[in-house]
């Protein structure tokens, strides 16, 4: 029976490196257990036991700390596409004339929609700062730039900002 309990420990081995849940791996354990309780000469139903208690054990105790684990090594999420643009500054190219006035702003060389997100007005070229995406509408709010490149990859003037 011990042989059993080793090609199920396999197929469980197999299930959690093509999943990566720290789900397989408990019960690959649990089934390695077993397997050595049945090597011993338990019964089958000790066994089946061992490696319920195993496997239930590990998901309960072992998974939650190995999870949070795994969450805190991963590195920040990276953002692409248009959500690449949160944060970045851009050049008012139209105005914002209200809370419900759409104006264009140009960012990384494309002309987007934009919003104010206060509903404040802003004038033609102003520098802004992306907040947040509405569909295929921008929501800025005036940026406060330091001394350094313009949004344009352009130097700044001292009176711009």
């Amino acid at each position: 029976m011990a042989i059993v309990w080793l090609v199920v420990a396999l197929v469980f081995a197999v299930v959690e490196v093509a999943t990566a849940a720290l789900l397989g791996a408990f019960f690959t354990l649990g089934a390695l257990a077993a397997a050595v309780a049945a090597f011993l000469g338990a019964g089958v139903v000790t066994q089946a036991i061992v490696f319920a208690v195993v496997s239930v054990l590990g998901l309960v105790i072992a998974r939650p700390p190995l999870m949070a684990y795994l969450r805190t090594r991963r590195g920040p999420e990276t953002r692409s596409g248009a959500y690449a643009m949160i944060g970045q500054t851009a050049v008012l190219i139209d105005p914002i004339r209200g809370p419900h006035d759409r104006g264009h702003v140009r960012i990384a060389g494309e002309e987007w929609l934009a919003l104010s997100r206060d509903g404040a007005p802003m004038e033609e070229g102003a520098t802004v700062r992306v907040v947040e995406i509405k569909g295929a509408t921008l929501l800025v709010e005036r940026a406060q730039l330091a001394d350094g490149p313009s949004p344009e990859g352009l130097p700044q003037s001292p009176t711009q900002g």
